[in-house]
């Protein structure tokens, strides 16, 4: 592999999740870590979840299974990655 390869998989996942977040929830996040509570913190709901879903869908060039969503993939930030990390896996 060689260094050309920009950015780790973990961190471009992160780096995702954080931008489509903010075009999802459509304000200035404040700083991001992999603990923040995306329904608790951030005030993601339901219809956020499937526009964030279909966003990282294009960001990540992924496509999710829907029979693997659990509301538990969409605790925190780090919960997210885990899932998105699996599904790019399959």
């Amino acid at each position: 592999m060689s260094e050309s390869t920009a950015v780790a998989p973990r961190e471009r996942i992160v780096d995702a999740i954080t931008t489509v977040l903010a075009q999802v929830l459509d304000y200035e996040l404040p700083a991001l870590t992999e603990q923040s509570r995306l329904f608790d913190e951030l005030g993601l709901d339901s219809t956020g979840v499937f526009e964030l879903l279909m966003q990282l869908e294009e960001a990540l060039e992924v496509e999710f299974d829907t029979d693997n969503l659990e509301m538990a993939h969409f605790e925190t930030v780090r919960s997210l990655a885990d899932f998105v990390a699996a599904e790019m896996d399959r």
